[in-house]
């Protein structure tokens, strides 16, 4: 397992905790605004760990250039040979859609609109394209909830394929400071 982001640092506490636990993991440095940065970090997976056969992305969700974009160029990299080998996953982990017109939603619903377009595409090609949803804008979904959801997506086999999964926290989240002193 290859873990990316701009911020190498934490995804190498993850990687060595999951190396801790027998995992083969590691980190490097991955700026989904920077294609060079995408096409090294590619790189690196197929040297490191092989051939990508999951590719697992939240796109930053911040800024729109990064998310629409980069998320493609990261994509396009390790789709085609998931292709040729008959299987592979694509899932974005997304936050929750929230009401009104802003560049974040727009971005948002671009990108499900690209990985809807994406699955429709590998209908009997072995590959699928997924959806994690964070319901709600207050949960508090924890990440191994989300965690559990990925597995179950990837690891579901030929028979099924688990498109869209909205993750809702039964806890919701404590409300912000002003309001608890407000109380």
């Amino acid at each position: 397992m290859l873990i990316g982001s701009r911020r190498p640092e934490i995804c190498e506490r993850l990687a060595a905790r999951l190396r801790a636990q027998g995992a083969t993991a590691f980190a490097a440095y991955l700026d989904l605004a920077d294609t060079s940065s995408i096409d090294l970090f590619v790189e690196s997976a197929r040297y490191l760990v092989g051939e990508v056969d999951v590719l697992i992305t939240d796109a930053g969700l911040s800024a729109a250039r990064s998310d629409m974009f980069g998320a493609q160029h990261l994509a396009a990299q390790v789709i085609p040979p998931m292709i040729r080998r008959g299987r592979g996953d694509v899932v974005l982990v997304s936050p929750d859609i929230l009401a009104g017109a802003t560049p974040p939603n727009a971005c948002r619903r671009a990108l499900d609109a690209w990985l809807s377009g994406l699955d429709a595409e590998f209908v009997g090609t072995g590959v699928r394209a997924s959806i994690i949803r964070s319901a709600g804008i207050a949960a508090r979904v924890a990440p191994a909830d989300v965690a559990r959801v990925i597995a179950a997506m990837v690891g579901s086999g030929e028979s099924m394929h688990l498109r869209l999964v909205e993750v809702i926290s039964q806890h919701p989240a404590p409300a912000p400071a002003k309001e608890r002193k407000a109380r």
